[in-house]
């Protein structure tokens, strides 16, 4: 496998890019309804650094009212495209990629909770919950929220519905632990 360069996913506002494009193709203005809080300028700038370093790319081009609308997708042959891929990255590269994720997570509730929330009627909440599975089980239970998720994922943004963020972490306890 080639060398990775991690430093192009260490941003937060790219992080997001790659985790919408990763759902399906986008045009500027999908990823930007998606993406409220980015200036333009500044999701223009970050999705030309992905395209220039192929991670991403351009599959349509049309013109709409005088200007080219854009179309992206993620590279086929692009890095961290499959498990295999991130397997291949040293615990410090996932660390990084961790944090950056955690560093956008925190944006995104910050922005909310900074900006007169109604915690009263909104869907904000978290907590840990911490379950002791076999491997089958957390086969299962993965493949059950996946599917679970699957039939709301490719949702596109409407007047009717709402954004929420679902945020997934699994994390092992470190090895050595006693079990008794």
């Amino acid at each position: 496998m080639t060398q990775i360069d991690t430093d192009l996913f260490l941003h937060p506002v790219r992080m997001r890019i790659i985790q919408h494009l990763s759902k399906g193709t986008a045009t500027v203005h999908e990823l930007k309804e998606w993406m409220a809080d980015v200036p333009q300028a500044t999701l223009y700038r970050h999705l030309n650094r992905l395209t220039k370093n192929k991670i991403i790319h351009i599959v349509d081009e049309r013109k709409i009212r005088g200007a080219i609308e854009k179309t992206y997708a993620m590279q086929e042959d692009s890095p961290y495209r499959t498990v295999e891929e991130l397997k291949q990255l040293s615990g410090e590269e996932h660390l990084k990629l961790f944090m950056t994720f955690l560093s956008s997570v925190t944006g995104q509730a910050r922005s909310y909770l900074l900006n007169d929330p109604d915690l009263s009627r909104d869907s904000f909440g978290y907590n840990q919950l911490d379950l002791y599975v076999t491997p089958d089980e957390l086969k299962e239970l993965t493949e059950g929220m996946n599917e679970l998720l699957s039939k709301f994922k490719s949702n596109r943004p409407t007047d009717e519905n709402e954004k929420i963020s679902l945020i997934q972490m699994l994390i092992p306890e470190p090895k050595g632990r006693d079990h008794t």
